[in-house]
């Protein structure tokens, strides 16, 4: 019989670390026009937004201390996002974005990447 093989977990998968993780990758592969990996598809922005969304409600639970030690970086990676979009005016994204019930939907929900994978 084979050893039983178990993962060492270092962190919840939704950890603000991981969350600042997930935005600061969606980013990246906007910065790469998607060539960094093959296939993103459109759930996976939308997944995205929301996590960028609960990222922002998990900092405001924080002590102002911490808020104030990672505002400046959730900062520049929203700069980077917004350089990297554009408003979808036309809602050409709206039927495939999901907002989940109850986020502060940012205007991120309402940007469509310039170079556009799907």
């Amino acid at each position: 019989m084979a050893p039983e093989v178990r993962e060492k977990i270092t962190a919840p998968v939704y950890s603000l670390k991981n969350r600042f993780s997930f935005w600061e990758r969606l980013i990246r592969r906007m910065e790469a026009d998607w060539q960094v990996e093959g296939q993103y598809p459109i759930s996976a922005y939308s997944n995205d937004l929301d996590s960028r969304d609960r990222l922002q409600a998990s900092l405001s639970q924080l002590p102002d201390t911490a808020q104030a030690a990672l505002a400046g970086l959730l900062r520049a990676l929203d700069e980077r996002f917004m350089q990297r979009t554009e408003s979808d005016e036309t809602g050409e994204l709206r039927p495939w974005l999901r907002p989940s019930s109850g986020m502060a939907r940012h205007g991120f929900w309402l940007r469509k990447p310039v170079v556009v994978p799907w």
